[in-house]
C-alpha cells in the first residue's frame, strides 16, 4: 500500500533516509567534480549544463549557480505532474552546485588553465571530459543507489513518463534534447563532450549501480516515494 502524499515528509527525513543521507552527499558531490572537469575541458558539455553554462552567460551568475536556479525552478515543475521529493533531491539542488563552483575556483587557484586555453590542447580535453564523465557515472551510482530520492531533472522525467504514458528513453530524449538546444541559443558548450556523455553516461551508471545497490532496493525505493 502506497505511502500517503501528507506523508512524504516523515519519510523523507526518517532515521533511515538521514542515516544514508552521506552517500547522497558524496555522490552529488563526486557528480559536480566530474561535471567541472567537463566544463575546464572545454570541448561539449551534457544537455543540462549547456543550459546552465549559457544560463551563467546570460545572466552574469556562476555555472555553479545557474544549475541551482535551474533545479529549483524544475521543483516547481513537479507539482502540477505530482512528484514527491525526498531528502537527497533537496541536496542535489544545493550541493551540486556549490561543489561545482568551489572545484572550478580551485582549479584556477592551483592554476589550472581556463577552458579557453585547455580546449586547444586536444589530448587534454578528450582526457577531462572522459575522466569527468567517468566521476559522473560514479557519483550517480553512489547517490542514486541512497535511495533518498530522484535528482530535480530526474524527477521530471518520471513525472512525465507516468503522466503521457510514454517509454522514459522517448521522455528524457525529448527533454534533453529541448534542454540542450535552449543551452545552445544562450552561448553553453555543445561537442564532443556532448556525445561523448550522451552515449556513454547509462553503462557507466548502470555499472557502479549495480556494486553500490546490487539489490536494487534503494533504486525502487527513491523511484517509489517519488509518485507518491
Amino acid at each position: 500500500m502506497a505511502t500517503p502524499r501528507s506523508n512524504w515528509l516523515a519519510e523523507a527525513i526518517s532515521g533511515d533516509a538521514l542515516r544514508r543521507f552521506p552517500q547522497s552527499i558524496l555522490g552529488q558531490a563526486i557528480f559536480a567534480v566530474g561535471l567541472s572537469l567537463m566544463v575546464n575541458g572545454g570541448i561539449g558539455l551534457p544537455s543540462w549544463e549547456i543550459l546552465h553554462q549559457g544560463l551563467g552567460y546570460k545572466l552574469g551568475i556562476t555555472i555553479g549557480q545557474a544549475a541551482q536556479l535551474s533545479g529549483l525552478f524544475v521543483i516547481l515543475l513537479w507539482i502540477p505532474i505530482r512528484q514527491t521529493p525526498g531528502l537527497g533531491t533537496i541536496s542535489n539542488i544545493v550541493v551540486i552546485g556549490f561543489v561545482m563552483d568551489l572545484t572550478l575556483n580551485a582549479m584556477r587557484l592551483l592554476g589550472v588553465p581556463a577552458k579557453e586555453v585547455l580546449s586547444q590542447d586536444l589530448p587534454v580535453a578528450v582526457a577531462l571530459t572522459v575522466i569527468g564523465t567517468a566521476l559522473v557515472g560514479l557519483g550517480s551510482g553512489i547517490y542514486i543507489g541512497s535511495g533518498n530520492g530522484p535528482g530535480p531533472r530526474d524527477g521530471l522525467m518520471t513525472g512525465f513518463h507516468r503522466l503521457t504514458g510514454r517509454p522514459i528513453w522517448i521522455v528524457r530524449t525529448i527533454i534533453e534534447i529541448v534542454v540542450g538546444i535552449i543551452g545552445i541559443l544562450l552561448g553553453g558548450t555543445f561537442g564532443f563532450g556532448t556525445i561523448w556523455f550522451a552515449f556513454t553516461i547509462g553503462p557507466q551508471v548502470q555499472f557502479w549501480l549495480a556494486r553500490v545497490d546490487p539489490s536494487g532496493r534503494a533504486t525502487k525505493q527513491s523511484a517509489a516515494s517519488s509518485r507518491r
